[in-house]
């Protein structure tokens, strides 16, 4: 639970925030997952000064996502979708890659909260899981200039299906369990995406010219 409104802050609470935000990146840039009290000694404060802010440290790492990825300058898209989804996942993969610890951490307690949910250690209606609708606007906003193309119901099947090649938890996977690094990733994933977007269109033309 979120214990201040972030509307309302006093100019002295919205700086130490400020600078509690910044220490943790600080420290996650230095590939490391520091803990409340590492990231309060980091910004020079009480080792109680996030909980004046924040319940939990989930609560926290939660925000400091939130303000990086509203920082994101996402690529504007155009008309040509395979030139639409190597230019998602070029800049996509960089800015993961560029904020790998923080976003793994997250990764982290996206998966300690569907633990959590079964445990009944929270109340499932308090379940969220980290941006979780940022990836499937982005690939929605890509693919697009296929709603002539092809059926609706197939546009979010490829928006599905990419959002597994898309995010986190396919860096971790491919950097962790076969090396690769993010240019690697990038030129895996952008081929990935452009076999299903050349399926499904050629799935979609036959299907017209047979009616």
């Amino acid at each position: 639970m979120i214990l201040f409104d972030e509307n309302n802050l006093s100019p002295v609470r919205r700086r130490t925030l400020e600078r509690m935000t910044n220490a943790a990146l600080k420290l996650y840039q230095e590939q490391k997952f520091p803990s409340p009290e590492e990231i309060t000694r980091e910004a020079e404060y009480a080792k109680v000064t996030l909980k004046s802010y924040f319940s939990t440290h989930s609560e926290f790492v939660e925000y400091v996502v939130k303000q990086v990825i509203n920082s994101f300058d996402k690529p504007p898209m155009n008309n040509t979708v395979e030139e639409n989804v190597e230019k998602l996942l070029t800049w996509g993969f960089g800015e993961l890659d560029t904020h790998e610890a923080l976003m793994r951490d997250a990764l982290r307690i996206s998966q300690q909260r569907w633990q959590e949910s079964f445990s009944g250690d929270v109340e499932n209606n308090d379940v969220r899981y980290i941006k979780k609708s940022n990836r499937k606007i982005a690939l929605s906003e890509a693919l697009l200039p296929l709603k002539s193309e092809i059926p609706e119901e197939t546009r979010q099947k490829l928006v599905m299906l990419m959002s597994v090649l898309y995010g986190t938890e396919a860096m971790t996977v491919l950097k962790d369990s076969f090396g690769l690094d993010k240019d690697e990733i990038i030129e895996l994933t952008v081929w990935g995406t452009k076999l299903m977007l050349r399926q499904a269109l050629e799935e979609a033309r036959a299907k017209w010219d047979n009616c």
